[in-house]
């Protein structure tokens, strides 16, 4: 059998924009817009201040734009900047099966690296898909032990082989030179540790902006003969032993160039950890069956799986740690009915009536469930109110899965609301319209021009 690493480059070399399936592209467009819009919003923080002033810095001179500015500079710093804006907020889509965030970790290097080099639509759509193949079969094949045997972030860890995927199609390597990127990708890239992530330290912003950058340098290495070995991924001491202590290649290799992982992604409607969105939708289909009041609650038990069971911190200290605390997630729902980004602020992290519904929730891991993962995500919510009643909801899989997909007509709503954070109504229409019209688009710039700040 030939090497999975030379799987992976046939197919990214082979593949054309004709070979696309209608339905693909359309998806490839939704990813684009729904990434642009966080990052866009992004932009606004105070994350995305110091993150835009940190390329500025180092920068090389480029044409490559960073959203929400004037600012132009090399590809691999503003897809830094763009992809560390864009996860800020929590709301990028998820490969649940392959624990990677496949969009925030492929289109901001694509489309750093498509304008600079003068490419079209098309050339950014097909290469963004290739990098959601890329980067989500190798998840396939390291899941779900990356997570579950090892304590590692997988999405942060993973995401490098979406840019370098991405990058190696828009600079039209050969087989050879695409496998040696990847290669280089799986030597080179972040093994990003969950503790960062899970007590939301302010690095933990960066991860998949990193991602981007490191993948386009892997990139860049290989077109200059540092490419790394065939074996890569699947060898003795490669990247897949290295990652999981359990892992399978034949996910990497099933219906590879037939059946395309872009559309296995689901799109957030929670700005929070895609770990605890089945949590919320049980929450809020208490509340609003039994017209639950805060006032009501006694106590909250959530159930659920091993990975999401970590996030138990009932005291968040940052945004970050509180958009991975189900305690503090599930308070908002509760108190609330929602949990948009507007919901995750300092403010509102120190209210005392949130803490205190917050101290009530007890999360704990239940094998049950387990046994379900990671094919479905799952959580029992259970509420004791006052009067002694028990209130339970079980949500299998959240909303925005394939399965129970966001419309476009939620997906717009969503659109507008993150980038009128930095654009106007009108230029945000503008946005939704190009992004949506880039299989007619010859120049990038028509997009990009409509990013400014």
């Amino acid at each position: 059998m030939q090497s999975a690493t030379g799987a992976l480059a046939r197919h990214i070399v082979a593949t054309n924009f004709g070979d696309l399936p209608t339905e693909v592209v359309r998806e490839a467009k939704r990813r684009i817009a729904d990434v642009v819009a966080a990052g866009l919003s992004g932009s606004t923080t105070p994350v995305g201040a110091r993150i835009k002033k940190f390329a500025q810095k180092n920068a090389h001179a480029g044409t490559a734009a960073i959203w929400g500015s004037d600012t132009r500079v090399a590809p691999a710093y503003a897809a830094l900047a763009n992809g560390t804006m864009a996860f800020h907020l929590e709301l990028d889509d998820v490969h649940r099966t392959s624990h990677t965030h496949p969009g925030v970790t492929t289109i901001p290097a694509a489309l750093a690296l498509a304008e600079q080099n003068g490419l079209s639509g098309k050339d950014l759509l097909l290469a963004v898909v290739l990098g959601y193949d890329a980067q989500a079969r190798v998840g396939l094949a390291v899941s779900p032990s990356i997570y579950v045997d090892r304590t590692y972030l997988a999405p942060g860890t993973l995401g490098i082989f979406g840019a370098t995927a991405a990058a190696a199609k828009l600079l039209r390597f050969d087989a050879d030179t695409t496998g040696g990127a990847l290669s280089a990708a799986s030597y080179l890239g972040p093994l990003a540790p969950f503790e960062t992530f899970r007590l939301g330290a302010p690095a933990k912003d960066t991860i998949m902006g990193w991602a981007n950058f490191s993948g386009l340098y892997a990139a860049d290495l290989a077109a200059h003969g540092f490419g790394g070995p065939q074996t890569a991924l699947e060898g003795e001491y490669g990247y897949c032993k290295t990652v999981s202590t359990r892992f399978d290649m034949e996910r990497l290799y099933d219906q590879l160039g037939r059946r395309f992982e872009i559309l296995q992604t689901g799109i957030k409607p929670y700005a929070c950890c895609r770990q605890h969105h089945s949590a919320i939708d049980a929450v809020l289909e208490i509340k609003q069956r039994e017209k639950l009041t805060c006032d009501q609650v006694a106590s909250v038990k959530l159930r659920t799986f091993v990975v999401a069971s970590r996030g138990t911190n009932k005291v968040p200290d940052s945004v970050p740690a509180a958009k991975y605390s189900a305690p503090y997630t599930i308070a908002l729902a509760l108190a609330l009915g929602q949990n948009r980004r507007e919901q995750y602020t300092m403010d509102l992290i120190r209210d005392a009536a949130l803490l205190n519904l917050a101290s009530r929730v007890e999360v704990v891991a239940d094998a049950e469930l387990e046994a379900l993962y990671d094919e479905k995500w799952p959580s029992i919510v259970e509420i004791t109110t006052k009067d002694g009643r028990l209130l339970s909801a079980r949500r299998d899989l959240p909303k925005g899965e394939p399965e129970f997909p966001i419309s476009d007509h939620e997906l717009k709503d969503k659109f507008l609301s993150l980038a009128t954070d930095c654009v106007s109504p009108g230029r945000a229409e503008a946005i939704w319209s190009a992004i949506f019209k880039l299989d007619e688009m010859n120049h990038l710039a028509d997009l990009t021009e409509l990013l400014r700040g």
